[in-house]
């Protein structure tokens, strides 16, 4: 917890940044005891860390420590229930993750200052709405099709080992229903090289229900754009299954 100090120092060195989300990105930092969590990292790793950086989390709960380009420490900072999210989202990711043709990279439960800190593997790639406007458009529908696979294949997945975080355990997944990300547009990584969607990261808020609002975005935006081929292809795959195997879903 960062002492009124910290916190003056901190007010004093924003008001010098513009930028908003690097503002947020210092004060968060500075207000943390780097120090402890730089020894834990070492000792983590077993050497010292040769490049490090930090980011910030949605909403501030959690700070991200990327190491080496190898590993990624969520280290949480204002939600009581980080602990149980922490968890839930390991269970997710293990049982759903060896589902999907996409990437997922594994969940490390560790402990520091008596809290629940992830580690993940680091994924080296841009997510969609960082890409320059051009080069997205240019490759809009090769990203929906492997979305909609993404979707589809974890939407029809039943793994018994997580029942009991449906809503009702004999809960049968269906058309645009079962499991999914709660933001499937923010939470994917491309490679620019190879046009390929190489990573799905932050499980956290997975839930098995409803997805049909995902496919609609309010605004008129590359976002929607997107969201409507990823609906389009998906049905294509789910309408596809259906005829050959009236039985499957």
């Amino acid at each position: 917890m960062a002492s009124s100090l910290h916190r003056f120092f901190s007010n004093i060195v924003c008001g010098f940044i513009p930028n908003k989300d690097t503002r947020r990105r210092v004060r968060v930092v500075m207000n943390s005891d780097m120090r402890s969590i730089m020894r834990f990292i070492r000792h983590d790793i077993g050497a010292r860390p040769r490049r490090v950086r930090t980011f910030v989390g949605y909403q501030a709960r959690s700070l991200l420590v990327s190491v080496n380009d190898k590993y990624i420490y969520k280290f949480p900072l204002r939600r009581d229930d980080s602990d149980i999210l922490a968890r839930r989202e390991k269970r997710l990711v293990d049982a759903l993750g060896p589902l999907s043709h996409i990437y997922v990279p594994p969940v490390t439960l560790l402990e520091h200052n008596g809290r629940v800190v992830r580690k993940y593997n680091f994924v080296s790639g841009v997510q969609f709405r960082k890409l320059p406007t051009d080069y997205a458009y240019a490759h809009i529908d090769e990203f929906a099709e492997q979305i909609a696979r993404f979707m589809y294949e974890i939407g029809c997945a039943n793994p018994m080992e997580i029942a009991d975080l449906k809503p009702a355990p004999d809960a049968m997944p269906g058309y645009r229903y079962g499991w999914t990300q709660a933001d499937i547009y923010d939470n994917f990584l491309i490679d620019t090289t190879t046009h390929r969607v190489i990573a799905m990261i932050d499980w956290e808020d997975c839930f098995f229900g409803d997805f049909e609002y995902l496919f609609h975005r309010r605004h008129v935006s590359i976002a929607s754009h997107f969201m409507d081929r990823v609906a389009v292809a998906y049905d294509k795959l789910y309408y596809k299954t259906i005829e050959k195997n009236p039985e499957s879903i």
